[in-house]
């Protein structure tokens, strides 16, 4: 398997090239375009969120639908986007778990090995939650972000606002936070990153980066 990235930045397209046999895990419905011989099969998979009160009732459930591709020659391509336009980075793994943020993942190779199960983040606010998913094997990952994605290579410590997580390597421990800033009128939360690992982000959070769009959108 094969991935370009086209269009940097802020408007990413992922293409990957597959093989006889090679397959890509991808989440449904960011399919732009696909060429050769490609067989194609949807799964479904569910995860349960459950709150900070003491009988842990469950207060969310987070699906994912993923489409599968597999290669039936040596010469196929798949065209991928994320559902609102952002940054593609691609991230390879080695026999070692990296735990994405399920609205961050684009599509992995499909001899990895994607699940939910987490141990579960418990936030200040028990209305706020936070699915993550485990990837572990040897392969690439695309991981989608709004606006652009950076990389931060943990040493120590580093404290990530909880909306611009995308994904952080299993060596990382993390604690979440919730923290009064002089410049914020109301308390935010965070997550305490320590120990040394690759750590993802990204630029814009979700509400905010669909009002600039709008507001550029209607500009024209």
């Amino acid at each position: 398997m094969k991935v370009k990235i086209l269009n940097e930045r802020e408007s990413s397209i992922a293409r990957i090239l597959l093989r006889n046999d090679q397959t890509l895990i991808t989440q449904a419905g960011t399919l732009l375009a696909i060429r050769g011989d490609i067989g194609i099969n949807t799964t479904f998979r569910r995860s349960s969120a459950k709150g900070n009160s003491s009988n842990e009732r469950t207060i969310a459930s987070e699906s994912l639908f993923l489409t599968e591709f597999r290669g039936l020659d040596d010469k196929n391509e798949v065209w991928l986007a994320p559902g609102m336009i952002g940054n593609i980075v691609v991230h390879t793994i080695k026999n070692y778990k990296l735990v994405v943020v399920s609205s961050a993942y684009l599509a992995c190779d499909g001899t990895m090995t994607l699940y939910f199960g987490i141990p579960e983040i418990k936030f200040p606010s028990k209305n706020q939650t936070l699915t993550l998913l485990s990837l572990t094997g040897e392969g690439e990952v695309l991981l989608k972000g709004l606006g652009a994605i950076y990389l931060i290579d943990v040493q120590e410590e580093y404290w990530v606002k909880v909306e611009h997580l995308v994904a952080f390597e299993n060596s990382l421990k993390y604690q979440v936070k919730r923290l009064k800033v002089k410049w914020w009128q109301k308390p935010k939360v965070f997550i305490q990153f320590t120990g040394e690992g690759k750590l993802y982000c990204q630029t814009h959070q979700g509400q905010k980066w669909g009002h600039l769009i709008a507001k550029e959108l209607k500009s024209k």
